[in-house]
């Protein structure tokens, strides 16, 4: 996964134990984990408004990937 721009349909066509898969989702556990603790530790507004943004896209990632498993 070197290339930044690789689609994750490609990623799960081409590996069938699901260990790819598996890293994409543990790495937006982790972000999502970050973001999170930055919100509850105090942010300005404007971060506060960019915080929620980027941990509402990366729940969405994160909804993708579950329904590319079922």
């Amino acid at each position: 996964m070197n290339n930044p721009f690789t689609s994750v349909f490609d990623l799960v066509d081409n590996d069938p134990s699901g260990a790819c898969l598996k890293s994409i989702q543990d790495d937006l556990l982790s972000m999502d984990m970050r973001i999170r603790r930055q919100m509850d530790a105090g942010l300005t507004p404007t971060d506060m408004t960019t915080a929620q943004a980027a941990r509402s896209a990366v729940q969405a990632a994160q909804r993708i990937l579950e329904k590319l498993q079922s």
